[in-house]
């Protein structure tokens, strides 16, 4: 319509930039466009997902222990050794028992607190934005197992993998 006529416009309908999409027809794909000079499919933060709707890191956790016998065996094991979940801790443990926070399998050690602090990334390079801990006042030792209670119902055993102190200051200024 017009004149002169319009000139013929490329669209970039995938979000990336110059040096990762190509301009492609209004009437392609959206997804034509990315990053067809690079072996990617992806923009690197979805990594090691096989399939579409695939979980965060690719593989679903389940920690949910549905075995009775299963389940009293790892009670007996923390020794009447238990911690007072607040109501954040209680979710952060329920979404990782139920793959919520996948691909974490537990809390987060110190390395992965590290990097997740200082480069917003997973060990294995997937994107994470806040360390996953849980906080205690209360030294513990490595093996140790303990009871985890919220309005004093059992919730799950955690066994403890590594105690430290992170850098709060740090993480405030970083997160």
């Amino acid at each position: 319509r017009g004149s002169p006529p319009a000139k013929q416009v490329y669209v970039y309908k995938s979000f990336g930039d110059i040096h990762t999409s190509v301009p492609v027809y209004p009437h392609e794909s959206e997804r034509s466009g990315r990053f067809v000079r690079l072996v990617n499919t992806e923009c690197g933060i979805h990594t090691r997902a096989n399939h579409p709707g695939a979980p965060h890191g690719g593989v679903l956790v389940d920690l949910m222990v549905t075995d009775p016998a299963t389940r009293q065996t790892l009670i007996s094991k923390s020794q009447n050794t238990s911690f007072d979940l607040t109501e954040r801790q209680a979710c952060d443990v329920e979404l990782l028992i139920n793959g919520g926070f996948s691909p974490l399998k537990g809390f987060m050690n110190k390395k992965e607190y590290d990097s997740v602090v200082n480069n917003m990334r997973l060990l294995e390079l997937q994107l994470w934005g806040i360390p996953i801990v849980l906080d205690s006042n209360e030294p513990r030792q490595t093996g140790e197992h303990i009871l985890l209670k919220y309005r004093d119902q059992p919730v799950a055993v955690l066994e403890v993998e590594e105690s430290y102190i992170p850098d709060k200051f740090n993480e405030a200024l970083k997160i």
